[in-house]
């Protein structure tokens, strides 16, 4: 392309433009203006978020959803500081995430200028790379790379430290191209080596990650494993890649596994680990699969091939592309082994009414959203032990999708939802959230209001860490530090931003109120008086 003269901040935007980036969200400061400004002259939609934290999670929440590249900016300092949970966060969960970080000038570099940091050194062990922008003649190069390392391989997050002298200055350059993902073709011999494997073993199991969860991944994913006719497993928190009546789910292997699914599981001779890292949750601390069950790991990655356990067969590849290939060599399975698995699945996900005397048991409410949520709902999760309750006992069907962090970060709950309504205008947006969540990013509901994004928020109030007080209580019978909470008035809080304030404070609530909340076109905030006592139990 022909080089013009733009300032250093006019080529960062269009190159954001051109890499196909719609939302900026942030928190504005003094040392980035001239990016604000030349951001507001863009196509790019500038989400003015409440606090860094929030912004970052917003960022990362609508690049679980797309699997494309997100950016956050935010101002020198404490600015970046706030924003460590999105880094951290972002590189947990694999998704790719650009922090634009303003700077003090460059003649102040490295002198202790007020607010300054290195961030080279501060995200060390976060970020997958960082720079730091001195010369406007390599702005072009330095974004290039950024965008191709937050994107390539296993995505994650990239920071790029801007000083504030040098986003006016003049960069005569060309724009460089967007980046492409390459498709990355299966190795034939790997393909032929694992339709040989899959004919001799009696108990295959097919493990899937995040790499299916975008564009049409799921949709590729069915008709794969549906040609072949394995049970296929989730990792950790990608409980919605089958639906859950599909009767080759067999389930998430994560936390909420079962005993008798982890038996069950052990019994498999043949693994096959596609598109994930075969992180620790999902491998049961590095246990599954065990000495004498045969790996077969692909994923885009190679670095992420033999990191902790040493397959039989690797492939560096698109996870897909390699499905389909062995689905076109290898013949279908009997589908015995299959149904086994998913019945025990189907146990552990069966939910039975129950009632408490410390308030509502809150997987009453997730019975009661069946009836009400749209066929293609869309959850955005909190974490904690009340919102678990729906990846545990509710029947995503195939166009549900569920939001939320393999990081398990509380706060999330809001800015994902935020995130999701803008990403998705007219989609119905569910947010499950408990009260310690709420209080952690739960004034990016500002946004939401600001934004009139019809969202439902559906709290669960049981004035307590609950999900930290039922481990410690495991561990420290009838002790309970530091998890009991001294709550404000959720109801006013909810008033506050506009919505429709309703309350589920006895089971026979339930229905009435869920029929107000899904019948009311605007913003809606339902607290729910929750049980502690009914909390998740212990896998059996």
């Amino acid at each position: 392309m022909t080089p013009n003269r733009q300032s250093v901040a006019d080529v960062i935007v269009a190159m954001l433009e051109a890499q196909g980036v719609a939302r900026a969200y942030g928190v504005s400061g003094e040392s980035y203006l001239p990016l604000l400004d030349s951001l507001g002259r863009s196509s790019i939609d500038v989400v003015t978020c409440r606090h860094e934290g929030g912004a970052g999670l917003m960022a990362v929440a609508e690049s679980r959803l797309t699997g494309k590249l997100t950016v956050c900016t935010v101002s020198r300092g404490p600015g970046s500081a706030n924003a460590a949970l999105a880094m951290v966060t972002a590189a947990e969960d694999a998704v790719p995430f650009l922090l634009l970080v303003g700077q003090v000038p460059k003649a102040h570099l490295r002198r202790g200028a007020f607010q300054e940091l290195d961030y080279g050194k501060f995200f060390t062990g976060t970020a997958k790379w960082s720079a730091e922008i001195t010369d406007p003649a390599r702005i072009g190069e330095i974004m290039a790379q950024a965008i191709a390392t937050a994107c390539g391989g296993t995505p994650g997050p990239v920071v790029v430290a801007l000083p504030e002298d040098v986003l006016d200055e003049i960069a005569d350059i060309a724009i460089p191209p967007p980046w492409v993902a390459p498709a990355v073709a299966p190795p034939p011999k790997a393909v032929a080596e694992a339709a040989r494997l899959l004919a001799k073993a009696k108990a295959p199991l097919l493990l899937v990650g995040g790499e299916f969860s975008y564009g049409d991944g799921r949709d590729r994913l069915r008709r794969a494993v549906e040609a072949l006719n394995i049970p296929v497993a989730g990792t950790f928190r990608r409980f919605d890649l089958l639906p859950s009546a599909h009767p080759l789910f067999a389930g998430e292997l994560g936390f909420f596994t079962t005993d008798a699914q982890r038996a069950a599981y052990a019994g498999s001779d043949l693994v096959l680990a596609v598109g994930t890292r075969l992180g620790d949750l999902s491998t049961f601390g590095y246990e599954f699969p065990a000495p004498g069950q045969t790996l077969i790991h692909v994923n885009r990655d190679a670095g992420q091939l033999g990191r902790n356990f040493a397959p039989t067969v690797g492939a560096a590849c698109d996870g897909a592309l390699f499905l389909e290939a062995l689905a076109r060599e290898a013949k279908p399975h009997d589908g015995a082994w299959a149904k086994r698995l998913h019945d025990l699945f189907i146990a552990r996900h069966t939910w039975t009414p129950r009632t408490a005397d410390d308030g509502v048991v809150f997987g009453n409410v997730i019975a009661g959203l069946v009836s009400h949520v749209a066929k293609d709902c869309l959850f955005a999760m909190d974490a904690g032990i009340s919102p678990a309750m729906l990846y545990r006992h509710f029947p995503i069907g195939p166009d549900h999708r569920v939001l939320c962090l393999v990081t398990g970060s509380m706060g999330f709950g809001i800015p994902a939802a935020t995130a999701a309504g803008l990403q998705f205008p007219g989609r119905q947006i569910v947010c499950l959230i408990g009260d310690g969540g709420f209080l952690m990013g739960g004034n990016e509901l500002a946004v939401a209001a600001e934004r009139k994004l019809p969202l439902k928020i559906i709290l669960a109030n049981n004035n307590s860490y609950g999900a930290i007080r039922v481990n410690l209580e495991k561990a420290f019978p009838g002790r309970r530090t530091a998890t009991d909470l001294v709550n404000p008035d959720f109801g006013l809080i909810g008033q506050a931003y506009g919505a429709k304030v309703l309350k589920i404070a006895r089971e026979a609530d339930i229905a009435p109120v869920l029929a107000q909340a899904f019948g009311h076109d605007g913003l809606v905030f339902v607290e729910v008086t929750t049980s502690l006592s009914t909390g998740l139990p212990a896998p059996k």
